[in-house]
């Protein structure tokens, strides 16, 4: 028992801490295209997963759009990026059920500058002057936010999950400006840091 909550602890400690590890590497190679990341913790009989790559690796561009063959190119990727079996594939005797994914175009200020739109909505005119300072702000946080992301997010439930061999990457199938992978493991026998790249697609848990 007490293994399981060390592990436990363990798993929330390092969903807790690579977010913010990753955001410091994001903001150092923040222009380094072809530089992606994929975090996995596995537990007992859990697979939690969450990759991140800034959206020039996945659609050839990294900028609002409303270009209507550009938002084709985003909802495709975003299809495939969430589909788990399409992304990767499990080595071993083993059998997982997804029962979390996701995969979204994300910009580091689209939630603040949406809340703004919202409330100038509400507010209407009774804050006008307010209100056309901080559209003139937001030109400024619209040019930061031209570099957007894409962050997909997995949960897998399984069984015989000791019997995992290793973790088959297919996405540089589909998103070839991708030129390495970063991946970072926790599970029961330690930690893994490994660079995956087109000719080398297999993340190895020594089991």
């Amino acid at each position: 028992m007490k293994s399981s909550t060390s592990m436990t602890m363990a798993l929330a400690s390092l969903m807790l801490t690579l977010p913010s590890h990753h955001a410091i590497a994001s903001e150092l190679d923040a222009h380094e295209h072809g530089s992606a990341t994929l975090d996995i913790a596995i537990d007992n009989n859990t697979i939690e997963m969450k990759f991140e790559s800034p959206a020039v690796n996945i659609v050839g561009f990294e900028y609002a759009t409303e270009d209507q063959q550009q938002l084709l190119l985003i909802k495709q990727a975003k299809k495939n990026l969430s589909d788990f079996d399409t992304i990767f594939q499990l080595v071993g005797d083993v059998s997982c059920q997804t029962v979390e994914s996701s995969a979204n175009w994300v910009t580091e200020h689209e939630e603040g500058h949406e809340e703004g739109h919202e409330e100038g909505h509400e507010e209407g005119h009774e804050e006008g002057h307010d209100d056309h300072e901080a559209d003139h702000d937001d030109h400024g946080e619209v040019a930061k936010a031209e570099h957007a992301e894409f962050i997909a997010e997995y949960r897998l439930e399984c069984n015989q999950l000791n019997n995992l061999a290793a973790i088959d990457v297919n996405m540089f199938k589909f998103f070839p400006g991708i030129a390495d992978l970063d991946v970072q493991v926790i599970y029961s026998e330690g930690q893994i840091k490994q660079e995956l790249d087109v000719n080398n697609t297999r993340i190895k848990l020594g089991n």
